[in-house]
């Protein structure tokens, strides 16, 4: 009868630890570039490469950090619903856990065509 609680309360204790494990936060940052380019078929993705990276609330982003050092950070991020030209001016929230990456967008400036007609 013991043995089967303590069992038990191990096994809680084990789904505990793992769920929390994975939710952990490995990097949070907020990236500011430009739409570079835009794949609207077959897979709806913004290509954007990110200029300016600071860190977010929740973690360091030294490895987006340390890969900007070498090259440019370029980003293929899905666009839901979204119409940006090339140009556009975008800045992300980025936030990677052990399991999932997600991107959010945070403001949008699109670029302004001038026209004249004589």
């Amino acid at each position: 009868m013991k043995m089967n609680k303590l069992l038990i309360g191990l096994c809680a204790l084990g789904a505990l630890y793992t769920s929390g494990a994975s939710a952990e936060v490995v990097q949070d940052c907020v990236l500011s570039g430009e739409v570079i380019g835009v794949n609207e078929y077959p897979s709806d993705t913004l290509r954007v490469r990110f200029h300016d990276i600071d860190h977010g609330a929740e973690a360091n982003c030294n490895k987006l950090k340390r890969r900007s050092m070498r090259n440019r950070v370029d980003a293929n991020i899905t666009m839901v619903g979204l119409e940006l030209p090339l140009g556009s001016k975008v800045t992300y929230a980025f936030q990677q856990t052990r399991s999932d990456t997600t991107w959010e967008l945070l403001s949008v400036q699109r670029p302004v065509l001038l026209s004249v007609n004589d």
